[in-house]
């Protein structure tokens, strides 16, 4: 999924939890909503840092332009920014520093937990993927060469 869609499901949680804490929701609801942010934020960072390094396949074949993942990669970062210091003052403001601060806490470990075991299993998958079109991309070219060799030999 591309950043600007994640981004858009982001500003949608965001709204969400603006809306609970205006109609004074209990924490533990905002909580849940703002775990859903903190995943999506993860992804839309991962996904900026894939396209910086992107895969073989990836590099061979994109579709977006250089430009245009710029573009997209620094639309993501302002507004990952403005929705962070949004749920900050939220947070402060209903629920004190406290509670940020502790959330804030939550978020680091589930960036830690996600790297250890989604973003592995996307980079081995990714890496499978790229040797298997290499294997076969190397298979192919053998038999053209020997297919040619053959025909040159025997006539």
């Amino acid at each position: 999924m591309d950043p600007l869609s994640m981004l858009a499901m982001a500003s949608t949680v965001v709204k969400g939890m603006e809306t609970m804490v205006a109609r004074g929701a209990e924490i533990e609801k905002v909580a849940t909503k703002l775990n859903q942010w903190f995943t999506l934020a993860s992804d839309i960072t991962h996904a900026e840092e894939q396209a910086e390094n992107p895969p073989l396949f990836k590099q061979l074949f994109g579709g977006e332009s250089v430009e245009q993942e710029a573009l997209n990669a620094t639309i993501a970062k302002q507004k990952l920014k403005e929705h962070e210091a949004t749920i900050r003052s939220m947070i402060c403001m209903a629920y004190g520093t406290d509670v940020y601060r502790e959330m804030m806490q939550m978020r680091r470990e589930i960036k830690e937990r996600r790297e250890r075991t989604l973003y592995r299993q996307r980079k081995r998958r990714q890496f499978l993927l790229d040797s298997i079109a290499v294997a076969v991309g190397a298979a192919v070219s053998g038999t053209v060469i020997y297919s040619v060799y053959w025909i040159i030999a025997s006539a």
